[in-house]
């Protein structure tokens, strides 16, 4: 099987996870999207990546991956959560409400989010419906997944 860019993207972001002492098992979640997760059965995780060094990343999300996203929260609700892979800067985690204070969830066209962190600072997220206002420390993921 030939190794795809997303692997290692996705690969960075799952192995910090089950390196947590939380962390009980892990699945790939095919009928909801290739990107969704589940963490200890109990958790969803979508993640997504942006292969440039430094920032701002841009993440886009096409109706399918929105789709799966929202079913996501549908089967996890309140632990759901999009995990943005910024290059190889850090993990921008946001959670199921987060996400979509900042996205124009409306399934008809592309939606897009952009992740910037400024020198010394945590990571900031804007996107089609505006501009998230609370900071993201660098070291809210995985921490956060578990809480």
């Amino acid at each position: 099987m030939p190794i795809a860019e997303y692997h290692f993207y996705h690969g960075v972001a799952l192995s910090l996870i089950v390196s947590r002492g939380e962390f009980t098992g892990l699945a790939r979640i095919p009928k909801i999207g290739g990107a969704a997760y589940a963490i200890n059965h109990d958790i969803g995780v979508y993640i997504k990546h942006a292969t440039n060094s430094f920032g701002p990343w841009q993440f886009n999300f096409h109706p399918e991956h929105q789709e799966a996203i929202r079913n996501l929260f549908k089967k996890y609700n309140k632990k759901t959560f999009v995990a943005l892979v910024c290059g190889n800067v850090g993990v921008c985690l946001l959670k199921f409400g987060e996400y979509k204070a900042v996205i124009d969830e409306n399934f008809e066209k592309q939606e897009w989010l952009s992740v910037e962190k400024p020198e010394g600072g945590g990571f900031r997220v804007r996107g089609a419906s505006g501009q998230f206002s609370k900071v993201i420390p660098l070291n809210y993921f995985p921490s956060h997944i578990f809480d």
